[in-house]
């Protein structure tokens, strides 16, 4: 039995020391740390004397595209058509709903470019054989505008032009 107490007795003095040691480390890192959070945290009359303010973007809606594929403009120059041209263009509008919107007046929309076409010249006025691209566009644009009743269609982009 003598043995025994002799070999319990250094396990507790081992076992005050290290609950000791834990002790002193858990004293010494948590004033750091709170130490740290208040050289950190500023001034609290700074704090006080600052307004937030709250900036609110609307959500930019996805653009959409709708295809116009093989439309056949004619080249007309003094009121004689000097050839045809085959013009694949999209229109981008603003979300799904004005999508559908002009698909549906689509029929309307190239009824109106042939007509306006049908007289005035896509082509240049320097030289009427080559196409006028910036004004061509702009023309699509405001006619597909002026048929809705409604500027939905923001820009168009010329895919791809023929002349025959």
């Amino acid at each position: 039995m003598a043995d025994e107490d002799k070999k319990e007795e250094p396990k507790s003095g081992g076992k005050k020391l290290l609950i000791a040691g834990i002790f002193v480390g858990l004293l010494l890192g948590g004033g750091g740390a709170a130490g740290a959070l208040m050289m950190l945290g500023g001034n609290s009359e700074e704090e006080s004397h600052v307004e937030e303010v709250v900036v609110v973007e609307e959500p930019k809606a996805d653009p959409f595209f709708v295809k116009v594929e093989r439309m056949t403009l004619p080249l007309v120059y003094k009121n004689r058509i000097l050839g045809n041209v085959m013009a694949d263009f999209s229109m981008e509008v603003d979300g799904n709903e004005n999508k559908m919107t002009v698909i549906r007046y689509l029929p309307e929309i190239r009824d109106a470019m042939l007509r306006h076409f049908s007289d005035i010249s896509i082509g240049k006025t320097e030289n009427p054989r080559s196409i006028d691209y910036p004004r061509l566009k702009k023309t699509l644009k405001d006619i597909s505008n002026e048929v809705l009743h409604d500027p939905l269609v923001q820009e168009v982009m010329i895919v791809q032009v023929q002349q025959f």
